[in-house]
């Protein structure tokens, strides 16, 4: 029997670095938000997707979302990240996987998504990532390095994380404290994630540079 995913896409933020709120920023015609939910939305593994929100924008993403059938819910969502996603899980029917996306990533592309949730029935917990190619220092309080990691050890976690249902709630009961990412969350509560390597086109927009850099991304696709 096909597995069902729930998608989560926290979409809370307040943008401050970016100057704006970046999820209404236009990117080739739609919101930055609209691309990112059209790749989930093409999704054939999706099932259903949740989007917390703030206050002040739950009425345009409800009427950005109109068009997306697999789009179940538009709630306010907390003041943090986590809070938010919490929210989030809420709202969602039951499903036998969570899937977590960052709404500042709109260039996952659908065939993505479905074989880093097909790794998630495999593995039950995993991870988007792609490779660390910079050499990374590890310093002291003075900031003097005392510590350089094997790059072939590391890898920069991105998003979708996918978690078997029980496992990801389980995590969120347990949580003592605010993570930056599901994966750490989850392997607090005693969970092994598995990082799946995920196209390098998948990165977050922080700011302007990121947004026009996303643009070339979509015109190029275009043209191929």
């Amino acid at each position: 029997m096909a597995k069902t995913f729930g998608v989560i896409i926290p979409a809370a933020g307040s943008g401050t670095r970016f100057g704006e709120d970046k999820l209404m920023y236009d990117l080739c015609g739609k919101p930055v938000l609209w691309h990112t939910l059209q790749a989930f939305e093409q999704a054939k593994s999706v099932t259903c997707i949740v989007i917390p929100t703030r206050k002040e924008s739950l009425c345009f993403v409800r009427e950005l979302t109109a068009e997306f059938s697999k789009v179940v819910a538009v709630i306010e969502g907390g003041k943090t990240r986590q809070e938010s996603v919490i929210c989030g899980l809420s709202a969602l029917p039951e499903v036998d996987f969570i899937s977590v996306h960052d709404a500042a990533r709109p260039l996952i592309l659908p065939e993505e998504i479905d074989r880093i949730h097909r790794n998630a029935v495999k593995y039950g917990a995993v991870c988007a990532g792609v490779p660390v190619v910079d050499t990374v220092q590890q310093v002291d309080e003075e900031g003097f390095i005392v510590h350089t990691p094997d790059r072939a050890t590391l890898m920069a976690a991105s998003t979708p994380q996918v978690f078997e249902a029980e496992l990801y709630q389980r995590a969120c009961l347990q949580a003592a404290e605010q993570y930056t990412d599901d994966a750490g969350m989850v392997r607090a509560a005693g969970g092994k994630v598995k990082m799946i390597l995920c196209q390098g086109e998948n990165f977050k927009i922080t700011a302007k540079e990121d947004a026009l850099r996303a643009q070339q991304v979509l015109l190029n696709r275009k043209e191929n």
